[in-house]
């Protein structure tokens, strides 16, 4: 059933929701020529044709060019049986041919072949009516030219949604690509230190058994440097434990970027591809503070952007976050518990926070180079 749908009823997703609010404009439209005039069955049934090409006319197949053809033909038909209104099946095809993803000699193609079919037949329908009298030229003028840049228009949005979806679609490949990159960061840290190691402690544990009876003394020194070397694995233990703790600021914007999204809040990032180069412990603390900072906007700020700005002097690392909410004085509970989550994060390398707030929160962060 799910697969009827896709292929037969439901829009590609890298569409939207443009499609489906254009094919309800096409019902609604339908419905009030054919039922505003004498009702023919065969009419009815040519429409519902109509509605079926449309929606496959939506993906490139081996049967585009005639899904566009009967278009064409039925809103010749539709033009000549109802001139008053029968010209409007035109722009649905034309948003139709603007919508798929031809190449440009095979839009231009279909672009002629469109205007060839609805020019002609929108012009004789005009000239040869005694509809003229309703039209003066300014009306005309307007008509052809909407009819004329409608696939061009379509082609634009449609551009547009697509390089969005494609743009999607690749943060995801990244976010992938990032997390099987530290995988293998991890397990070469793993092999190259822990495993030469283990090799090392095997080795003096054989050692130091053979030694125990003939030579305690050298046994026992063997038995130290196992231990010593035990204590210096645990520490790169906690060490590679602590980095796999600690985001970048890069993975935190993701994340916190899809946060935003969940609650409606556009996320706007200036200069961030400046602080992937920023100290690792510096970007530790500053994604933790990001983290904080957004998870307030969320939950109190009201607001409709956020701002994150990052730059960097001679002295200091420098970040401001900034939304457009309602601001602090009617939540002191932010100003106790957030941003004193921040400050202490931040007194751990040194940083200092400044707070505004005029219009929203304004956070100045600071963090001293040399660390």
């Amino acid at each position: 059933m799910k697969n009827f749908l896709n292929k037969q009823v439901l829009f590609p997703k890298r569409m939207g929701f443009m499609p489906y609010f254009w094919t309800f404009a096409l019902i609604l439209m339908a419905a009030q020529l054919l039922f505003t005039h004498p009702l023919v069955w065969w009419q009815i049934i040519l429409f519902l044709i109509f509605l079926k090409v449309y929606r496959d006319g939506y993906v490139i197949n081996r049967f585009i060019w005639a899904d566009i053809g009967i278009q064409l033909l039925i809103g010749t038909l539709f033009t000549i049986i109802y001139p008053d209104g029968g010209g409007t099946f035109f722009i649905f095809t034309a948003w139709n041919i603007g919508s798929l993803p031809f190449k440009q000699k095979s839009f231009l193609k279909a672009y002629v072949l469109y205007l060839v079919f609805s020019m002609t037949t929108i012009l004789c329908c005009v000239l040869m009516t005694p509809l003229i009298n309703k039209y003066n030229v300014f009306g005309i003028i307007i008509t052809l030219t909407f009819a004329i840049g409608s696939p061009l228009a379509a082609r634009s949005v449609s551009n547009t949604y697509r390089r969005t979806y494609q743009t999607k679609q690749n943060n995801r490949r990244l976010e992938s690509i990032i997390k099987h990159n530290e995988r293998d960061r991890i397990a070469k840290d793993l092999h190259d230190n822990l495993g030469q190691s283990f090799s090392l402690i095997t080795l003096k544990s054989e050692l130091a058994d053979k030694l125990i009876d003939r030579d305690p003394q050298k046994a026992h020194q063997q038995l130290k440097d196992i231990a010593q070397t035990s204590r210096e694995n645990l520490s790169l233990v906690r060490k590679i434990v602590a980095d796999l703790n600690g985001k970048t600021i890069a993975s935190a914007m993701i994340e916190e970027e899809k946060n935003l999204e969940l609650a409606k809040i556009q996320q706007i990032s200036i200069n961030e591809e400046s602080s992937t180069i920023w100290p690792q412990n510096i970007q530790h603390v500053l994604a933790a503070v990001i983290k904080e900072a957004t998870t307030n906007v969320i939950r109190y700020s009201q607001a409709n952007t956020v701002k994150f700005t990052f730059e960097e002097d001679t002295t200091d690392y420098l970040l401001e976050i900034q939304d457009d909410g309602i601001g602090l004085k009617k939540h002191s509970n932010r100003v106790s518990f957030g941003l004193s989550g921040m400050t202490t994060r931040l007194q751990d390398i040194n940083g200092k926070i400044a707070i505004n707030s005029n219009h929203g929160v304004n956070l100045q962060i600071s963090v001293p180079k040399g660390r």
